[in-house]
């Protein structure tokens, strides 16, 4: 599990050497959002998300990706911070673990513990 979060965390010290994961796309955990973001004042922000997933780490741990439009670290650390605000952390019998947020092409931008 140390390779996982090596993997994902700012400065990797043993990522993986090979998938180890399952990624799938969430576009319930898209639509809840947007529409918790609408009252909240937050719809500019959830507009620049275009798909989340999320990505098995273990049988019970997983963390949630979220491709946007930025390109700037600043605005992916801005919209973490939404995004875990509405995160209700009622994860069923799994853990959300972390929360990556990627830019158009995939590449992570911004990571935030869940």
């Amino acid at each position: 599990m140390n390779g996982c979060h090596d993997g994902i965390g700012d400065a990797p010290r043993h990522p993986p050497a090979h998938p180890l994961t399952k990624r799938e796309s969430n576009p319930r955990l898209l639509k809840d959002f947007r529409a918790w973001a609408r009252p909240e004042g937050d719809a500019a922000t959830a507009r620049h998300a275009g798909r989340v997933f999320t990505v098995e780490l273990t049988g019970h741990d997983y963390d949630v990706e979220v491709s946007t439009d930025y390109n700037s670290r600043a605005e992916a650390a801005e919209f973490a911070a939404a995004f875990v605000e509405w995160w209700d952390a009622d994860d069923g019998p799994a853990v959300a673990r972390n929360l990556v947020i990627l830019d158009a092409r995939d590449h992570r931008l911004a990571t935030k513990r869940l």
